[in-house]
Formats: C-alpha cells, structure tokens, sequence
C-alpha cells in the first residue's frame, strides 16, 4: 500500500513538474514573441525621427516648457498663458507662435522679431558691424541711430546672421525683469514667487518651468559643416563659417586646438627620435642596463626636458599673435572686457539686493554690494576649493601607502597577490566620483559669488575647476617623480593615464551620447506610436520615408520648395476667428486666467492682454516629427569648458612629464588630430545649438597656459636633477651644490623665457598698422562731416513723424535713436 501510494506521489509531482515547464516554455515563447513584435515596432517607428521634417516656420529662438510627466494639461496650459502674456506685455514686438511637440508632450513657443527691432537689438547687444569707406572703415559696435553707415544694412536677409538674431531675442528674453511688486505663478500647490528686479526667464529655467531656451539649427548650413568638417580629415578647418555658425568663442577654440595640434609635430617628431636612440632603456632596470645606454639615455632625457621649456615658451607666444589675427578678422580685436562690463547688462542669473543706476550708462540695473562679493570669496569660496584639494591630495598619499602595504605582504603571494590592485582600483573610481562631486560644488560656489557679467563667471570657475583637477590629474606623477623617484614607473604610469584618458573620453564624447540619443528617441517615438496598430504603423513610416525622399528630389531640383508643417500651430499675433465655439474657449480660457494666475503688475492701457491660445492639436492623426521636436530633447552644450580642460591636462601631460616618455607628444598629436572630428561631430549631431558668444581671445585658458609653462621649467629642471648625468658631469658636488646648480638653470630658463616674451610681441605689426589706418580715415570722415555741417545754412529742425509702438526695454535704452532714424526705414522700405 505504501509502495502504491508512493508510486502515485511521483507521478503527480512529475505531472506538476511537467505543467510547471509547459507553463515556462509558453510564458517563454510569448515573451520572445511579444518582445520580437515590440522590437520590430520599435524599429519602424525610428523612421519618425531618422525623417523628421524641418521646422516650417522661421524662427529666431525655440523655447519649450514642461512636458506631460511633470503637471497636468491644465497647468501647462495656465504656463504658456502666463508665459505669452509676460513677454507680450514687456516686448509687444517679439512675434509667438504656440505649438504642441506630440514627441514629448509640451509647449513650445517659437519667436521671432521684425527687422526694425532686430536691429535696434543689434546695437543692445553690442553686435560688431562693418563700416562703409566714407566712414572710415572697419568694425564698429552696431549704432541704430547710424545704421546707415553700415555696410549691407539693406539687405534684410544677410546683415544679420541667423546665430546674430537668435542672440538678440534672447537678450530681449534675459531683460524681462520681474516689476514692482513682482510676479507670482500659481500651479496647483506649486507657487512661484519671482521677485521685484529678478529675471523672469532665467528663474523659470532654475524651476524647471522652461525646460530649454535654443536657436534651431540650419539644415543647409549644418550639411556643409558636416562636410567639409566633420568628415574632413585632411585640410585646415572652415573657421570663418564656423565662427558664423556657433560664435568666435567656440571658433577660438578649434583654432587653438588647430594650433596646438600643428606645434605638436616638433616634439613629437624630437620624442620619436629620443625614444628610440635613448628612451628604450628607460623601460629596464638600471642594472640591465651598461653604462653607455645609460648615459646616452641620461643625455636624451635631459635634452628633451630643455626642449620643452623653449618650446612650450615659443608656442605660447606664437599662439599670442595667432588669436590677435583672428579676433581683427573677426572684428572682436577691440572689444575690452573690462571696459566693456559696465556697458553691458548684467547676465541672466545676476542676483541683485534692489536697482541702483548704472555708473556708466546711468540705466537702473540689479546693484549687488562688491564687499559681500569678496566676503564670500574669501571667507567661503577660496577655502572651500582649498579644502576640497586638500583631501584629494590626502586620499592620494593615504592610497599610495596602502599600495607599498600591499605590494609589500602580497607582491609575492600566489594567491593574494590582486589584492595589490585594489588601492589603484579605489582611486580610480574616487576620482571618477570625486571630479563630478567637485564640479557641482564649484558651480554652487560661483553663483553664491553671483558675478554680473558672464566673463567674471567663467573666468573664476575654470579657476577653480583646474585647480582641482591640476591634483587629481598630476597627483601622481608628482609623487612617483619626486618622492619614489622611479624613472621607469613614472614612464608607465604617464603612459597608462595619457592613453588611457584620451580614449575613455573620446567614446564618453561621442559613441556613448550618439547611441544613447538615439536610443531616448526610439523609445519616445515608440511611446508616441503606441495607439497605432502594427499595419498602420507600417504604412505610415513608408509614407513618410517617401515623403521625405520626394522632398529631398524636389529641393535639390527646386530651392525655393518648402516642406508644410503638420504640427499644431497657434500664432498669438494672427487675428482671432469669429466662430463662437473659439471665442467660447477664449473667454473661458481668460476667465481661468484671472483665477489661477496673478498678473496684476502688467497690467497698463498701453498693453491689453492678448487672447488666450488655442491648445487643441490641429492634426490628431499626425504622428510627423519635426527636427525641431529633435533638437528639443538633445542635452545642452553651454561653453567650450570640457574641451578646453581635456586639452590642458593633455598639453600638462605633454610639457611637465614627457621627458620620461618621449612618445607623449607623439600619443597626443593622433589624439588632437581626432579631438577636432570629435569635438565637432558632437556639435553637429549630439547637442543642441549653442548660443554664440563673442570672444578675441581664450580667457582665463591663456593665463593657465602660461602658469602651466612656468611650471613646466621648474618640473623639467627639477627632472634633469634627478638624472644621472649631473653626477657623471661633476661626481664630486655635493646635494646642495647640485640644487644650487639646478636653480641657477631653472632661473636662467626663465630669464630665456621673459626675454622672448619681451621680445615677441603680441599683436603683430599688421594689425597694429590697420587699425591706425581705420583710426586715421574715421577721424578724416569726421572731418568732413564738421565742415558739412557748419556750412549748411540754418533752418528750424524739422517735426519727426511718428514711429510705430517699439519695446519698452528698447525704448528706455535709446528712445531718443529711434525717433531720429525713424525716416531711415522709410526709405528703406519705399
């Protein structure tokens, strides 16, 4: 019986067993199948994207707000009202078009401006223009008031560039200041206060309510970048058209990046040469090795450190007048930024403690007290980033002792000897996580500094930045030079941390963006597409994919045909339809209005309130993309900071320590000759659009350099005590007679070295020539205008006639400029 019951017992628990497997197998069969259909949709909706359409209106500036996972459609609703009706009521002139991004479920607002207004921004923003011959010539800040002075100030579509444009209606955005009494938005429970003076915009980005500010880019303009730059790797750079595209600033920086890659090539090709005459013998102990290899590898290594000190001295006085002749090509050769700080208005995210008029220009701006500035710096900033390095430095010598303790009880255990990697191991990832905790640091302690102008800003944050970094970086080659005075470890260790940066941050530049961009787009297009069967989807990419490819026939044969846009579009400055559906819902849209937003301040007879928007989608059958939704949703590329700091620990790499491995300069010579694709397909195809900003020279970088040149004789002499050769020179000096020798040498170095910097100069002769030729034919023009004018007769001035409402921040910069050139337009429009 037992046996009977025992035998049942199997076989019902292989019966489960059994059911149990089938059942795994099925879950199985339709998880593969399921992910495979879900795989193949995925697929075919990212031809939504790979097709996107170009925007089909042309804008000046893109902003967008918060999308579907943060608040509620009312609420963003209630955002795009209060935000339409504050830049209506501070600028009337800017043109709003209100669209719905199906892609990521927002707002976005797409703004323009008129001519006239463009350029009475021009002159707000400081743009550098060309003079006419008759005027003397030259580059001057743009003038409305002399805009007929001014080359190619009629043509309308070429004065101004699109990248100019763009920076003139975000100026107009950053000076829409909050008003007595301030301004409040009410979401829900969400209220944000926006105090008397501070900057409406710029606050809303802090809360996230504006989730990107961004010029679109050009297709056209972009194709030849992408062209005769990216995919370029011989020939020099197209620096004029990109520094028309993205601003001298960041065409500075590929035109030093250039530079220093073309200077590379002499210590690279003196590296090969020493490395292979005297350099192999760095490799081995000293014991393997006779004392003639010795000794020429004594004299290559000391050669070489010479070198450095010359040539890094040469190349940076080279590079001195190479940025003197771009910024007068550019016309931002005379641009002061000291002088220059008073006359521009304060950046975005100035924080004041009331208004107060400005010394120079007289106009009421933010006044921030400059003893609360230093008393931060000074009390809070400087000894934060000193304690911050020096608890780098304390981790270092702690996982350098922990690496000796090791090596020493288990460099020759069979098996515990990986038990010595794990120190390495620990500072590695200490650094990794150490130099993005920093960074956010640094970039706290510079707004609580809260510095007016952006240069100040930047200037004290590279500061900061590569000081910390100057630790992390050379930490520890300093310490395997001058403490364990390895020769042969601190070949390799330079070796592994050159390569291994260079290639670590080549792919974290641009496989790791480019693939993860385009993932984050398959997934929202997927999501996008998620109410489409599998048929209909499918139809509907090929659609699109042949739409696309008709467009690209059509406009290589046509220039002039336009694709039509698809997405839903509302103009605020179109006039208002009479159907009583639509005013309806504009009415009960205001009456939710006065509910839920508190706009009191704005209010003025001179400014009624436009008519709410409409945001229902036109099309809800269309799933079309535009490059616009595209460019949305790609990470922000706010200055060249990253690139700049990549280049200066390399070149650091280069100059201080490659004495003990001739083939640095050689490792960053390939490096710098794929930096500039790298740098340039992120650019172009991983980033929004920066705004370009105005530069005539690298800033902050250049003093660095220069600090890092002088510190590079006093590491390279301090090797060249260390070699050998100083003892076979004189075996019987004593320790302090070789670091007397050593000094005398490093001062001498440097007394070579301030002798050519005294005896290149800066500017070459050329420009200082032209520009006392423009300086000669303005004061000629000036001359004869004197005369013109004294002997006219004269007669009453005669009435000027009205010009049409302007911007009031226009108008209280130069109210007096409009009205005197109001006829020029006019004439230009006849």
């Amino acid at each position: 019986m037992r046996r009977k019951s025992s035998s049942i017992g199997h076989l019902s628990s292989s019966r489960d067993v059994g059911s149990l497997g089938l059942m795994l197998r099925e879950n199985l069969s339709w998880f593969i199948s399921n992910g495979y259909s879900e795989g193949q949709r995925m697929a075919i909706s990212t031809d939504l994207w790979r097709y996107a359409a170009d925007s089909s209106s042309p804008s000046d500036l893109l902003l967008t707000l918060q999308t579907a996972e943060t608040t509620s459609s009312e609420q963003r609703k209630t955002t795009v009202t209060w935000i339409v009706d504050v830049i209506k009521t501070h600028e009337s002139s800017l043109h709003i078009e209100v669209r719905h991004h199906r892609l990521n479920d927002c707002y976005a607002l797409y703004l323009s401006a008129d001519y006239k207004t463009l350029l009475k921004g021009a002159e707000l923003c400081h743009i550098k223009k060309t003079l006419k011959p008759a005027f003397g010539g030259g580059t001057r800040v743009f003038s409305f008031e002399d805009a007929a002075s001014f080359v190619g100030v009629d043509d309308r579509s070429s004065f101004l560039s699109p990248l100019e444009r763009a920076t003139i209606v975000k100026q107009m955005l950053d000076l829409i200041r909050s008003p007595r009494g301030g301004l409040r938005l009410t979401l829900g429970d969400n209220v944000i206060e926006i105090p008397e003076g501070r900057a409406v915009v710029p606050t809303l980005l802090t809360h996230r309510i504006i989730t990107s500010l961004l010029p679109l880019h050009d297709s056209e303009t972009l194709s030849d970048l992408r062209t005769s730059w990216v995919f370029t790797v011989w020939g020099d750079q197209p620096l004029e058209l990109i520094r028309s595209y993205f601003g001298s600033e960041i065409a500075l920086y590929f035109a030093w990046l250039d530079h220093m890659t073309k200077a590379l090539w002499f210590p690279a090709i003196l590296g090969v040469f020493m490395f292979f005459f005297g350099g192999w013998s760095y490799r081995s102990h000293d014991e393997e090795i006779d004392d003639t290899s010795q000794f020429y590898s004594d004299v290559c290594f000391v050669l070489f450190a010479l070198f450095n000190c010359v040539w890094s001295t040469i190349y940076l006085e080279h590079w001195k007048r190479r940025q003197a002749e771009l910024a007068f090509t550019w016309g931002t050769y005379l641009s002061n930024a000291d002088t220059e700080a008073y006359l521009r208005d304060p950046r975005p995210a100035f924080k004041g403690e009331g208004l107060a008029p400005n010394p120079v220009t007289g106009r009421m701006e933010p006044f921030y007290p400059d003893w609360k500035k230093s008393l931060i710096r000074y009390c809070i900033a400087y000894p934060s980033t000193l304690l911050c390095v020096f608890f780098l430095f304390g981790v270092m010598l702690a996982t350098f002792r922990a690496q000796n303790t090791m090596d020493y009880y288990f460099g020759d255990s069979f098996f515990f000897s990986w038990l010595c990697y794990l120190p390495m191991v620990f500072y590695a990832l200490f650094i990794q996580l150490s130099e993005k905790v920093y960074r956010e640091i640094a970039f706290k302690l510079n707004d609580i500094e809260n510095y007016r102008t952006d240069e100040d800003y930047e200037n004290f944050l590279i500061t900061k930045v590569v000081l910390f970094q100057f630790v992390s970086a050379f930490g520890t080659l300093f310490y395997t030079a001058f403490v364990l005075k390895d020769r042969r470890k601190l070949q390799e260790t330079l070796a592994t941390l050159l390569i291994t940066r260079q290639i670590t941050q080549n792919i974290s530049e641009t496989v790791v963006p480019f693939l993860m961009g385009k993932i984050k787009l398959s997934r929202m297009t997927y999501k996008m597409t998620r109410s489409m069967s599998d048929a209909s989807l499918r139809r509907y990419a090929n659609e699109v994919r042949k739409r696309k490819r008709s467009e690209s026939r059509s406009s290589s044969s046509s220039p002039l045909s336009e694709h039509t846009g698809r997405s839903s579009i509302t103009s605020i400055d179109s006039p208002v339809s009479s159907r009583p559906s639509l005013r309806s819902r504009f009415e009960k849209g205001v009456n939710q209005l006065v509910d839920k937003v508190s706009v009191s301040p704005l209010e003025s007879p001179s400014s009624p309130r436009l008519p709410i928007p409409e945001f229902s989608v036109a099309n809800e059958g269309s799933f079309d993309v535009s490059q616009a939704e595209l460019e949305c949703v790609m990470p922000t590329y706010d200055r060249p900071l990253d690139d700049y700091l990549e280049m200066f620990i390399q070149f650091g790499y280069v100059l201080l320590f490659s004495p003990a491995f001739p083939l640095a300069a050689v490792s960053a010579l390939l490096n710098n000759k794929l930096e500039v694709r790298v740098d340039a397909f992120k650019l172009c195809n991983t980033v929004q659009r920066p705004f370009g900003r105005e530069a005539r020279d690298i800033g902050a970088w250049q003093r660095a350099m220069e600090v890092l040149g002088t510190m590079g004789v006093i590491v390279n002499c301090a090797l060249i005590g260390q070699s050998g050769l100083v003892k076979r020179m004189w075996p019987d000096l004593s320790w302090g007679g070789q670091i007397l020798l050593i000094v005398l040498l490093e001062h001498l170095i440097l007394g070579v070295k301030r002798l050519i910097d005294l005896a290149v100069p800066d500017v070459p002769e050329w420009i200082t020539i032209e520009i006392a030729k423009q300086e000669h034919l303005r004061r000629e023009a000036f001359k004869s205008n004197t005369r013109l004018i004294s002997s006219s007769p004269s007669s009453k001035p005669s009435r000027i006639p009205p010009i049409d409402e302007t911007s009031p921040l226009l108008k209280r910069r130069s109210s007096s400029t409009m009205h005197r050139l109001a006829t020029f337009f006019e004439r230009s429009n006849s």
